[in-house]
């Protein structure tokens, strides 16, 4: 007879193997609280457990349900509205012998003691939420410069003709105006958000180093074409957001500048981080350094610095050293982009109200924060505090290549720019590194980092303005191409297109990526792809179970991939061919008229579940179930 009732959940003893068995309830991908008052608990074990239980300090079991298994890990999960707001609890389970594992916060247990259960207190814990029109839905990012001209009156005297080859000191002449002139491509493609890059007063093409963070840079239209284009985009239901950077700005930013000026004497000094006053740039001819430090291009860049940045370069020869180091901590040692220190609290308010003021003022939905982990992480809770007060519905993203775990806790940012998602779709349709076992195995991994509720939200791209194209890392092969499109279109989150791959846009390494949109030229379009596009995104509207559903694999073979979408009473499959061969598949799923609703097969039933076949190469199926 056990003291407490929820020591031997099986009545026996647990079997003290070194199991790997996982659940961290600070992560809330393994704990989230949700704001009906149910909790999604999530549990990671090894293959062959079986009869995993969630077991309350009273004795009570609840059965978790297997979600999908990778090949190191299987996934288990329960949906708990909790008898109280504070429960204490530990999990049971089977090993693959039959046999009692029981896990509390020590590890694997014999039994659960007094001390052994994890506690959780619904009262002081905030519920996970993102918002819901971001759920699901299909992003369009934009370089605003590149996109389209709507106002030739704005263009900077030195624009090169619209179309020349990018390069990234060359304007051509896009802005905001001109974004708002095509709301109604916008429309047509099914896009509901526009996320711009940065558009504040800026001495580049890029516009990371804003000069002022409260004015729209006057070669986009200033702060009225702003107004134009939120209020065009809002007429059609479609939201804005917009990229910037906290991290750093221009040295013509007028606290830097200050600094510039009066050195340590400045009362902007600890706006910034400076090893040696005044703040400039040393350069070293004889010193080391990357080979493009001493191109025509950089030397080029260095003389603009000091001629219109106003920052002093000194050129020290024969002197052993980085060949250019910035007397001022720099984001990744470029001089043109000094680090803001966030750390102190005067910079720290100023940057608050810029964020607060652009959702007041203009009514943007949202922002796109640019290298958001190379800020003080304590900002990114004020941040969102502010934002969130000022719109609570306002959608906030990260740029974080890799695992964003940390920040999207709910109380920094509600998403990420998913570059694991883009990672999985280059090895299996770009460059074909792994098969369809590596890409499934790698599908469930994806879904099992984060939250659905963050899932729902996270931008899933292909291609950004700081990668190549995906079409050119698929080789310029449309082939490849067009079943990441469909995965794209047909997977859980917010699919993030950027401008120009609807139409079949390549381009290498930035700035060959920023190319301009090429209005001028439809011979340039892929009028099948961007036909596809807008079919799928129209598919996503219409069918829930593609826009909010779970997914679940379904099988695979070598170029194959097949899985399914399920929303409510909603089921979805989808068939996905990278190869070159047409391709069969049978599929476990029970329904007695499957109809395909998108694409091209051949679906018939039989005791197992239904075959899939004469799915075309470099193409996909919708099955409606």
């Amino acid at each position: 007879m056990s003291y407490f009732p929820d020591a031997r959940y099986f009545d026996e003893n647990g079997r003290l193997y070194p199991w790997d068995v996982r659940f961290d309830p600070t992560n809330r991908a393994h704990c989230t609280p949700r704001p009906d008052g149910s909790v999604l608990f999530r549990l990671t074990a090894e293959p062959g457990f079986t009869d995993v239980h969630l077991v309350l300090s009273d004795g009570s079991g609840h059965p978790l349900t297997k979600w999908g298994e990778s090949r190191r890990f299987s996934f288990w999960e329960i949906e708990l509205t909790p008898p109280t707001r504070a429960i204490d609890y530990s999990f049971a389970m089977r090993d693959p012998l039959g046999r009692a594992v029981h896990l509390v916060p020590a590890g694997i247990s014999n039994a659960v003691e007094r001390l052994d259960r994890w506690h959780l207190d619904l009262h002081a814990t905030e519920p996970l939420a993102t918002p819901d029109w971001a759920k699901g839905a299909v992003i369009y990012q934009i370089f605003p410069e590149r996109f389209h001209n709507g106002d030739p009156d704005v263009t900077p005297n030195d624009a090169v003709p619209w179309g020349s080859d990018p390069h990234w000191l060359e304007f051509q002449g896009g802005d905001l105006v001109g974004i708002a002139e095509k709301t109604d491509y916008l429309v047509e493609l099914g896009v509901e958000l526009v996320y711009v890059n940065p558009i504040f007063h800026s001495p580049s093409t890029h516009r990371y180093d804003a000069t002022d963070f409260k004015h729209v840079d006057p070669a986009l239209g200033g702060n009225e074409g702003l107004r134009t284009l939120v209020t065009a985009l809002h007429e059609r239901d479609i939201k804005l957001i917009v990229d910037t950077s906290f991290n750093h700005c221009s040295p013509r930013f007028f606290a830097f500048a200050d600094l510039v000026a009066n050195g340590a004497e400045s009362e902007y000094r600890d706006w910034f981080v400076v090893s040696d006053f005044p703040p400039r740039v040393i350069v070293r001819p004889d010193g080391d350094g990357d080979a493009w430090t001493r191109t025509e291009t950089y030397q080029t860049y260095l003389s603009r610095l000091e001629e219109f940045e106003g920052v002093a370069v000194e050129k020290r020869s024969g002197e052993s050293g980085p060949v250019v180091e910035p007397t001022y901590e720099s984001w990744y040692g470029v001089p043109s982009l000094p680090r803001i220190n966030l750390a102190n609290p005067d910079t720290r308010a100023y940057f608050l109200d810029v964020a607060r003021w652009w959702v007041e003022e203009f009514d943007i939905d949202g922002w796109r924060m640019d290298v958001a982990r190379y800020v003080d992480f304590d900002f990114w809770p004020e941040f969102r505090n502010v934002v969130k007060t000022a719109k609570p519905d306002a959608y906030l993203i990260a740029e974080i290549m890799g695992d964003a775990t940390p920040w999207l806790q709910g109380d920094t940012f509600d998403a990420t720019m998913d570059y694991t998602f883009r990672e999985l779709c280059l090895d299996f349709f770009a460059t074909r590194a792994i098969d369809g076992a590596g890409f499934a195995d790698g599908i469930v991994r994806w879904l099992a980092m984060y939250p659905p509720e963050v899932h729902a939200v996270n931008q899933h791209l292909l291609s950004s303005h700081d990668t190549p194209r995906f079409l050119h890392e698929a080789g310029d092969d449309r082939s490849r191409f067009v079943p990441a499109a469909i995965f794209q279109l047909t997977a859980p989150g917010a699919p993030g297109i950027y401008y120009g791959d609807e139409i079949g846009l390549t381009g290498g390494e930035e700035p060959a990526s920023r190319n301009a949109f090429p209005w001028h030229d439809r011979g340039m379009w892929d009028d099948e792809l961007l036909t596809m596009t807008r079919e799928l995104t129209a598919l996503r509207r219409e069918h829930p179970a593609l826009r909010h559903g779970t997914l679940t694999v379904l099988g695979h073979t070598t170029d194959t991939i097949a899985y399914l979408r399920e929303h409510e009473n909603e089921q979805v499959a989808v068939v996905i061919n990278r190869g070159d061969q047409t391709t069969h598949i049978a599929v476990p799923a029970i329904t007695e008229s499957p109809s395909v609703i998108w694409g091209s097969a051949t679906v018939s039933v039989d005791h197992d579940g239904i075959a899939v076949e004469d799915v075309g190469p470099g193409t996909g199926a919708v099955i409606q179930l």
